[in-house]
């Protein structure tokens, strides 16, 4: 805070202090508008009457009391009493005088003077007495409570002082009244307040009580002025290099990054100290690691272990690169350089490389570096291989092989290329540039503007040129235009069949080329081109089956020859395709331009020997697209364009039209399939004027828009057939079967071919599998099955030894078959024969689809198609149907337990329920449903389900089943688990007949008798006994297994296996049958031999199984739903079985003494004793403690002697020592050393605390230093007389060891801590805020009050002053004084509560007098 605030602020309390005198003498007078014309003489004080004024004339001399102060008679003198009144003595006392009135003259108007005389002497309520001897010669005898002369001042109850400690003392009505200072209370204010009683101090802090407030001795770990905060220790981020800190109550812990450690993760962990680095490497220390410094050491590797390799000591030369290879090294020579270590230089000068003189220069002259012109300014190893040649000046290149040209001045601008002539050049301008602009003239300097406003047609590119400085342009036409601006078209049609061009040509010489060049487009593969020649030489130019023929023939000579030339791309496609033929020099020639791909055979040629042949008279006619009579492949029907004769391109607007047959000008064509007329994925064929769709199967017709109906055979698994007869004959060495097939049948005949004597093709399904039968062979295919229900094409060929299978996309061939021949009137039988027996060997009658079934290429048709096709039509049909339509397989209710079926074609799919699977709900998940009881567990079996559970026997009853007539497995086995102490007891038994079979405990042994198969054997037999290694009754479980060595035989070997023992199985001596003699009506007997037996069994069993099949513990009525596998056996016996393995309460009641522990061993107990007893029952003593020797602490024994272990404060051998915790104890500063358990705490003087008093408290006090008297509060010793400690302040003793209950205002361990509650600057408008015990205290400015000066004064007294006045004028005399005094009460009530605030307010009522039950001080005093 501003020290000169401060100073400021104290000059004004002073102040205020000094005014109080004065406003308290000042009050009683009043200013009357009557006093206003100053009547009073000599200095007299003008006084308020009710209805007058009066004089008080000024001491020494007092005078009476008159309207004027000028008249000094005698006291009874004519002005004294008034009107009626007479002065006379009132008897009472000597001199004492009154006025009354004269008798029989009574009235208001006596009174009132009678009053007046009594106020004019001595003023209000007062006598007057006459006195002789002094002046003024009368005595005033004032009313309790007044003294002075006049009666004019109140008495004063203040002096002396009445009120303690500092306390303002008023005087109101007939006695004293206190203001206390705060920290007290009392009507005297000789109580001091304890500001610790509410408890302000928290988390376990020592309230310390102080006049008018507390301090908070916080435990360590928290601070506040009420110990409310928790000292976060993280906050000045002790944990160092990145560790997190963790804050807790008085302290912190660090979680260090890994390489850290250390309470502030201040060491970094040196992972050099155990010297990991090796060969006298230098360990570098780092985060969480090191590293190896092997710089020094010439080895490498992670620590320094790795060797140097050969390498290192650089054995390379000239820059050479080094290699190493284990033992050995290589050096990778740059080039110029060679030899073992790179040592020698290669000389590239030797073999005299430069021409015409010049002088060679090798690369690797090291000395030569920076002075010849043409050598590098630094050596450098990597590039001096090779040399250069320094030229004379009129040669020049590489070699200096070239001589110094015109070109050398590079004289051609814009990218042209310069060739050199003698004494002269010649520039190659650029035909295309990338901005477009050509370039010519003689250096290619100058723009060609040719081609602005060009006028070439039909796409054709603008060429300018520059000729003698004339700028022109030519076209460069497209194929099929021709023209100086390629203006003319030079394509043709032939759009019908015997159309033709006919050409005459001149004689050209006989050493003249011939040829014929032109450009075509058709889709017919067979079709005539060209035909050129007559008189028996002709040569062709045709298409075969797509192909280009060349042919040259001399007909009709006898001993004619012929040359032919074929190219391999078929150009039949209607695309455009280039061809050429060249005839001369002995040599035919044909090739194919333009749509050649490189690797394709685009030419062939052939020599030729014409002899004879007059080929240029020859050859002078040529037809082109057909012949005038017809004949070749056909008339070609296309377009063809660009057609050249011997190089002379003939344009069709020169034709005559006597050359021309049905040839028109242009070429018009549309493709015919663009439009899509095939339809279901049929293949389109253009056929210049039309289309040709090609099918695919089973669709039909011109645009494929036929599907061959389908024949549906067994529908409703009814016997379905159909035969055909072969009325034609067809290829006599080949069979092709094919078909789709849809089926979901296993087996059944599809098509089976005979004659009259044998059946000599089938194929048929098996197992969903193809079979084909040929001849007598018979054959499986390869590959999925075809009976999913899917639709699948099957093919089967026999050709030519060769018989191909294909199925599902599978493909099967076989070889070295003999030929299949189908001949007229062969039958074909398909789905089934018409006699079901021999149906049978093939699978039976097919059920399924069957469509678009093809015998070598030919139909059999089921039903008629709306095109007409070829085909077969069958001779008999037998429930055959049309259409694929499925049988309603939902109709017989196929899903089972609640399924819900769906159709599905030829199949169905069932819904199951919750807890149902299977294809038709038939497998139940018993155990998912919980059938059995909840003491048991459920195994599923394939149809049923089985309770699993132990139960115990108590020799009380016997368990009996049999068997419900449909076991028919072989039972060769017994399995169980049992568990008992019973040394003697049967387990299971039946018998039939002579046949039996015992399962019996004997002498503790588990026993088999069995005597089985008495039928088989006409000789007495005697039983089988068999015993187990081991005993069983030991109380534990034991699994046992009994069953035949020989399952299958009739009579063999038992075992017995104890299948929790590794023990070898025991095998009976003796041979015996199986237990087929209990399946049925016999009874079992199970854990006893019935209830008057006193041998039954008492201990535990699981379930038994005999021969996999359980003898169950729950009837039908127990489980929830019906057990429905077809083998069991059913318990037939009333006995309620006791669930789980449950023994005797052997432990119960205290079967173990002396504290020992009872372990249940089934029907037997064992003690475990604690230390120093022992027996059966731990019922014998032998510790050496047991006379407890150690007087505070526990005894334990070390052989025969014991050992002590003290409890805290206690040593010596029988911790009969007390340890003194204050024995050099650390309280500092006159501390007092209080005794604690196992510690000690400092009890410290006056301004110290801390736990060893080292720490001063430094306050500052909350009131004007009057006098060096500090606030005193009571102090509480607590504790007892070796543990004791003080709570200071008021503060209480606590249950809490070494911990004080503080007043409100104070805490710490001792309350010894003062809060301040002015920490939060409370008051308003300057107000100055005065921190007090427990509360502030608001020190308002001179305008302002109220608990935080929130009240402004200024309107509130020009408010009150004006209401006195209005009162004063208009209300009576008596109302007056009444509502005056009233206003009095109110406001000095009002202010009695500006300026504090007391949160002491909310505490309980009786722990000290509160302020509002004392009468408040005057208006303007303010507590200091």
């Amino acid at each position: 805070m501003d020290k000169n605030f401060m100073s400021l602020t104290k000059l004004k309390l002073v102040a205020l202090f000094l005014l109080l005198p004065w406003a308290e003498s000042l009050t009683p007078l009043k200013t009357s508008t009557l006093c206003l014309d100053k009547p009073c003489q000599n200095r007299a004080e003008c006084r308020e009457a009710p209805s007058d004024l009066l004089c008080q004339c000024e001491s020494p001399v007092p005078a009476l009391p008159s309207r004027r102060c000028h008249s000094s008679d005698a006291p009874c003198q004519s002005s004294i009493c008034q009107g009626n009144a007479t002065c006379q003595s009132t008897g009472a006392r000597p001199g004492e005088l009154a006025c009354q009135c004269v008798p029989g003259v009574l009235g208001h108007d006596c009174h009132t003077s009678v009053q007046r005389c009594a106020q004019k002497l001595c003023g209000d309520g007062a006598r007057c007495l006459a006195v002789q001897y002094r002046s003024p010669g009368y005595a005033c005898i004032c009313q309790e409570g007044y003294t002075g002369t006049f009666c004019e001042k109140k008495v004063g109850h203040c002096s002396p002082n009445p009120c303690r400690n500092r306390a303002i003392c008023r005087s109101v009505g007939d006695g004293p009244t206190c203001f206390c200072v705060p920290g007290f209370q009392g009507k005297r204010c000789d109580i001091e307040v304890n500001e610790c009683v509410s408890g302000p101090c928290r988390n376990g802090a020592t309230c310390l009580d102080k006049i008018g407030h507390y301090v908070c001795l916080c435990k360590p770990g928290y601070t506040g002025s009420s110990c409310e905060i928790e000292i976060d220790e993280c906050q000045s981020q002790p944990c160092l290099h990145g560790g997190s800190c963790h804050d807790h109550i008085n302290g912190f812990w660090c979680t260090c990054l890994e390489g850290f450690q250390g309470e502030g993760c201040e060491i970094n962990i040196d992972e050099c100290s155990d010297q990991p680095c090796q060969n006298g490497a230098v360990c570098v220390d780092e985060i969480n690691g090191y590293h190896c410094d092997c710089l020094q050491t010439g080895f490498t590797g992670v620590h320094c272990e790795i060797p140097p390799p050969h390498c290192w000591s650089q054995p390379c030369l000239n820059g050479a690169l080094c290699q190493d290879e284990g033992e050995k090294y290589t050096c990778n020579c740059w080039p110029g350089f060679e030899g073992r270590n790179c040592e020698t230089d290669i000389s590239e000068c030797e073999s005299v490389p430069c021409m015409n003189k010049g002088t060679c220069i090798e690369l690797s002259w090291k000395t030569l570096y920076g002075t010849q012109l043409l050598s590098p300014s630094h050596y450098n190893p990597q590039s001096a291989a090779g040399f250069i040649c320094r030229c004379p000046p009129e040669f020049t290149g590489a070699l200096c092989e070239l001589n110094v040209t015109a070109c050398t001045t590079n004289p051609c601008h814009n990218g042209a290329t310069c060739e050199d002539f003698l004494d002269t050049y010649k520039c190659i301008c650029l035909s295309e540039t990338q901005d477009g602009i050509l370039y010519g003239g003689t250096n290619c300097s100058e723009p060609l503007g040719g081609c602005e406003g060009h006028e070439c047609q039909n796409g054709a590119p603008c060429v300018p040129f520059l000729s003698d400085g004339v700028h022109g342009y030519s076209c460069t036409c497209q194929s099929g235009y021709t023209g100086s601006y390629c203006q003319t078209s030079t394509a043709f049609s032939f759009e019908t069949s015997g159309g033709y061009l006919r050409l005459q040509t001149p004689l050209l010489g006989a050493e003249t080329y011939f040829n014929i060049m032109l450009s075509f487009r058709t889709v017919l593969e067979n079709t005539v081109l060209f035909e050129r020649g007559s008189d028996g030489v002709t040569l062709i130019l045709e298409l075969q089956d797509s192909r280009l023929l060349l042919s040259l023939r001399s007909d009709p000579q006898p001993d004619s020859t012929s040359w032919t030339l074929t190219l391999p791309q078929a150009v039949s496609d209607g695309e455009w395709h280039t061809a050429e033929f060249v005839l001369g020099e002995d040599t035919l020639l044909l090739r194919l331009l333009e749509t050649c791909n490189g690797d394709d055979i685009c030419s062939r040629a052939i020599q030729i020997e014409p002899g004879a042949l007059e080929l240029e008279s020859a050859l002078q006619s040529t037809f082109v697209g057909g012949l005038d009579g017809g004949g070749g492949s056909g008339s070609f029907i296309g377009c063809m364009r660009d057609l050249f004769v011997d190089s002379q391109l003939i344009v069709p607007e020169d034709w005559l039209s006597t050359l021309a047959v049905n040839v028109t000008q242009g070429c018009n064509h549309q493709d015919r399939c663009l439009s899509g007329p095939c339809e279901n994925q049929g293949e389109c064929g253009n056929l210049w004027q039309g289309y040709k769709c090609k099918c695919r199967r089973p669709y039909e017709g011109s645009n494929c828009a036929e599907e061959y109906i389908t024949a549906k055979f067994g529908q409703d698994d009814s016997a379905s057939y159909a035969i055909f007869t072969i009325n034609d004959q067809l290829e006599s060495d080949t069979l092709s079967v094919s078909m789709f097939l849809r089926t979901r049948k296993e087996s059944g005949l599809l098509v089976l071919l005979a004659n009259s004597t044998t059946q000599y093709f089938g194929l048929w399904l098996e197992k969903g599998i193809l079979k084909v039968k040929l001849n007598s062979l018979k054959i499986s295919s390869v590959g999925s099955v075809v009976n999913d229900g899917e639709i699948h094409f099957v093919s089967i060929t026999v050709k030519e030894g060769m018989m191909i299978l294909q199925a599902s996309g599978h493909e099967f061939r076989l070889t070295d078959f003999h030929a299949v021949s189908i001949l007229l009137g062969d039958k074909v039988y398909v789905g089934g024969l018409v006699d079901g027996q021999e149906s049978s060997a093939f699978g039976g009658y097919f059920k399924g689809c069957l469509q678009d079934l093809q015998l070598n290429e030919q139909k059999l048709q089921f039903f008629p198609l709306a095109v007409s096709v070829m085909s077969y039509k069958p001779d008999h049909m037998v429930d055959v149907t049309a259409g694929c339509t499925s049988d309603d397989s939902c109709s017989k209710n196929p899903c089972q337990n609640g399924g819900l079926c769906f159709s599905a074609w030829d199949d169905f799919t069932c819904n199951c329920p919750p807890y149902t699977a299977g294809r038709r709900c038939e497998e139940v998940s018993w155990c998912e449903l919980k059938p059995c009881p909840p003491q048991a567990a459920c195994r599923a079996l394939k149809r049923g389900y089985e309770c699993i559970s132990n139960v115990t026997f108590q020799d009380t009853g016997t368990l009996i089943y049999r068997g419900n007539g449909l076991i028919t497995r072989h039972l060769t086995s017994v399995v169980f688990s049992i568990r008992t102490r019973k040394r003697n007891a049967p387990v299971l038994h039946a018998e039939s007949g002579s046949d039996f079979v015992t399962v019996s405990i004997q002498d503790g042994f588990l026993a088999l008798e069995l005597l089985s198969g008495s039928s088989f054997t006409s000789s007495p037999l005697s039983p089988m006994t068999l015993h187990s290694a081991k005993p069983v009754s030991d109380g534990q479980w034991h699994v046992m297994e009994l069953l035949m060595a020989d399952p299958w035989a009739n009579s063999s070997q038992w075992i017995m296996v104890s299948l929790d023992e590794m023990d070898e199985p025991a095998v009976s001596n003796s041979a015996a049958g199986n237990l087929d003699f209990i399946r049925e009506g016999v009874d079992i007997l199970l854990g006893g031999l019935g209830t008057e037996s006193g041998w039954n069994l008492i201990g535990c069993l699981s379930t038994v199984e005999i021969g996999g099949i359980v003898l169950p513990y729950y009837g039908p009525d127990e489980v929830r739903f019906p057990q429905t596998q077809d083998e069991k056996f059913e318990k037939i016996s009333e006995v309620p079985v006791q669930v789980g393995c449950v023994g005797g309460m052997v432990c119960e009641p205290n079967a173990c003494l002396n504290g020992g522990v009872c372990e249940d061993l089934f029907n037997h107990f064992e003690c475990f004793c604690l230390p120093g007893w022992v027996g059966d029952r731990c019922e014998m003593n032998v510790n050496s403690c047991s006379s407890n020797p150690c007087c505070h602490g526990y005894c334990s024994e070390e052989g025969l002697a014991y050992n002590c272990t003290c409890e805290s404060g206690y040593t010596g051998t029988n911790c009969e020592v007390k340890v003194d915790a204050c024995a050099g104890h650390k309280c500092a500063n006159g501390g007092t050393c209080l005794r604690g358990i196992d510690s000690y705490s400092c009890l410290c003087p006056h301004k110290f605390t801390g736990q060893n008093c080292t720490v001063r408290i430094e306050e500052t006090p909350w009131y004007v230093v009057v006098k060096n008297l500090p606030p005193k509060l009571p102090v509480s010793i607590c504790g007892d007389e070796e543990h004791n400690y003080t709570c200071f302040n008021g503060g209480n003793c606590s249950e809490t060891t070494l911990m004080c209950d503080c007043l409100p205002g104070f805490s710490g361990h001792w309350c010894e801590l003062d809060l301040d509650e002015c920490i939060s600057n409370p008051c308003l408008n300057g107000g100055y805020c005065h921190n007090l015990v427990n509360k502030f205290q608001c020190i308002c400015e001179m305008t302002f009050a109220g608990d935080t000066c929130e009240i402004d004064l200024n309107a509130e007294s020009v408010t009150s002053n004006l209401l006195l006045s209005i009162s004063l004028v208009s209300v009576v005399l008596l109302l007056g004084l009444f509502a005056v005094a009233t206003a009095l009460v109110m406001t000095l009530s009002h202010r009695a509560t500006r300026g504090t605030y007391s949160p002491s307010r909310h505490e309980k009522e009786g722990s000290r007098v509160e302020m509002w039950n004392i009468m408040q001080p005057p208006p303007m005093e303010r507590l200091i």
